[in-house]
């Protein structure tokens, strides 16, 4: 006869658990909070990588992309209130200099927001002179700016609209958007930094047997060095650049003034022109009144422009009223750049009606090489005159 023995059944979820207390514990991983980071980080910066890849793109070839900038105009005169105020506080501003910065007017500000159905920031400054108020508001893909003459009490505003690819252009380099933007870009820089660190190291980890890992790591470090510095100098001669050339025109104390007219030009070590760049002038006298007094500018005339057709296209300009003006003449670069190697000068020259005349020069050296800058200071009819070059 068999003995008889008492079992107690066990559950599979109360067996599961048995099994679970007698299992030996594990130590947590290090590398399980890894995997944690790097894909957190990744999923943060998913969309802004996307972003920085494509405008990267529209970036590199911004020449080649065309655009039609939407221009809108408004120009209209400002009550007689407003006027006043401007004027007493332009006063208040120059005492005795020629230009200042300094707020608007509450009442103009006032006036803004009723007829623009849009305020102005109270921290931003106005530029003052003893001609206009300049106030500018540039944004990203766009800009806005207007002017006020503190003569007549006109207002002039432009703003202008460059289209979508040029606002995603400075979202990625951050240009005109604010703070927040830019605080936002420095946050992502360190979720992206987060996600490169953390891929490293888990390579590092899951790396083992795969041996091409890391050759493919090393070509990701080598190539862009290489593409870099192995074309160098060829890449230098495509690669664009930014011209500028800066120009002051002193305000002078006399009984009758009357705006310079000013030529731009580059001469060889020969003295002779080979380019002319900008040429100032009152075009819109009647019957071309203006250009007879363009063989005031001896040198320009003796050299180019007796013989040039008067306007010059992308070159002729309206005279420019006392003041630091500045002027992109990258536009010459192309033509600039297929001129033989050597020793250039820049001349730059004016002549006032019924006043004086001065002319002065800046040797530069093609091709260009950027960074670069150069500078001459004049004595009467010109003021300060600074070319830099920069690399866009």
């Amino acid at each position: 006869m068999c003995p008889i023995t008492s079992s107690t059944s066990q559950s599979p979820k109360s067996k599961r658990r048995h099994a679970a207390q007698d299992k030996p514990t594990r130590r947590k991983s290090g590398w399980r909070d890894l995997k944690a980071w790097h894909w957190v980080s990744s999923a943060a910066c998913l969309v802004a990588t996307l972003l920085f890849a494509l405008t990267g793109i529209t970036l590199n070839h911004a020449h080649q992309l065309e655009a039609s900038p939407s221009t809108t105009v408004i120009e209209q005169q400002l009550p007689t209130a407003v006027v006043q105020a401007m004027q007493a506080r332009q006063q208040q501003l120059l005492e005795g200099s020629y230009s200042a910065e300094g707020p608007l007017p509450a009442v103009f500000r006032g006036w803004y927001l009723s007829s623009q159905q849009q305020s102005l920031p109270a921290e931003k400054a106005a530029q003052w002179d003893e001609f206009e108020a300049y106030f500018g508001l540039p944004r990203a893909g766009g800009d806005l700016w207007f002017r006020v003459d503190l003569e007549t009490g006109m207002f002039y505003q432009e703003s202008i609209d460059r289209g979508w690819i040029a606002y995603f252009n400075d979202l990625h380099k951050g240009r005109n958007t604010g703070w927040g933007w830019i605080t936002m870009l420095d946050i992502l820089a360190v979720v992206m930094l987060v996600f490169s660190v953390s891929g490293l190291l888990l390579l590092k980890r899951y790396a083992k047997g795969r041996k091409s890992t890391w050759w493919w790591v090393a070509l990701g470090v080598v190539v862009p060095w290489f593409a870099l510095l192995v074309p160098a100098h060829a890449a230098e001669a495509a690669s664009p650049k930014q011209m500028l050339l800066h120009v002051e025109i002193p305000q002078l104390d006399v009984a009758e003034y009357h705006r310079p007219y000013v030529a731009i030009w580059l001469a060889d070590a020969k003295h002779q022109r080979v380019a002319d760049l900008a040429v100032w002038y009152d075009g819109k006298l009647a019957n071309k009144e203006g250009e007879k007094w363009l063989k005031d500018m001896r040198q320009w005339w003796r050299r180019s422009g007796r013989m040039a057709t008067m306007p010059i296209d992308g070159v002729t300009g309206a005279t420019r009223r006392p003041g630091s003006h500045n002027l992109n003449l990258s536009q010459f670069l192309p033509q600039l750049a297929e001129l033989p190697p050597g020793e250039y000068r820049l001349n730059i020259e004016a002549a006032r009606e019924v006043g004086g005349r001065e002319h002065l020069q800046l040797p530069i050296t093609l091709p260009l090489q950027a960074p670069a800058s150069a500078q001459v200071q004049g004595q009467h009819e010109l003021g300060l005159i600074k070319l830099s070059v920069t690399a866009q």
